[in-house]
């Protein structure tokens, strides 16, 4: 594999600097390969995408929110509403733009982030790397990384 495995400790420091709130991860004892309804995409430097990042509505609604402090009832309403608002998604974006470098070492090649599209977007194949990860306030969530 040329880009490294998510790393759980990483994953945790990662989400307290940027969400600014105290976070918990751990490795998921099965992946969920259904429910996602945001699918982050990696590229190589040949534009080819190497790496997946997908999260529950409720995770992406958790994310996006907890970035700019907005409250967890936001979050709640577009669990509700099913859809995210544009403040959220950038949000999700720049978390999921972050994210990347769970993926790279000093010896990888660099990923880039192209796209977060709405849905359950198919795997790469590849090594998939599932976290249960805790946001304090804002609840619960899944991630599930997927490196070619």
């Amino acid at each position: 594999m040329a880009y490294k495995t998510p790393d759980t400790a990483e994953l945790v420091s990662m989400m307290d600097m940027m969400l600014g709130a105290e976070t918990k991860a751990a490795v998921a004892d099965s992946v969920d390969d259904s429910s996602h309804s945001h699918t982050a995409e990696y590229v190589n430097s040949d534009g080819e995408c190497v790496a997946t990042c997908r999260c529950t509505l409720p995770t992406a609604a958790a994310l996006g929110c907890a970035l700019s402090m907005i409250p967890p009832g936001g979050a709640e309403g577009m669990v509700e509403d099913k859809a995210l608002t544009q403040m959220a998604t950038e949000n999700l974006y720049e978390v999921m733009n972050i994210f990347s470098s769970l993926m790279m070492s000093d010896k990888s090649s660099h990923l880039k982030l192209t796209v977060v599209n709405e849905g359950n977007d198919a795997s790469l194949g590849g090594e998939a790397f599932a976290f249960t990860i805790d946001l304090g306030k804002y609840g619960p969530g899944y991630l599930l990384f997927n490196v070619a």
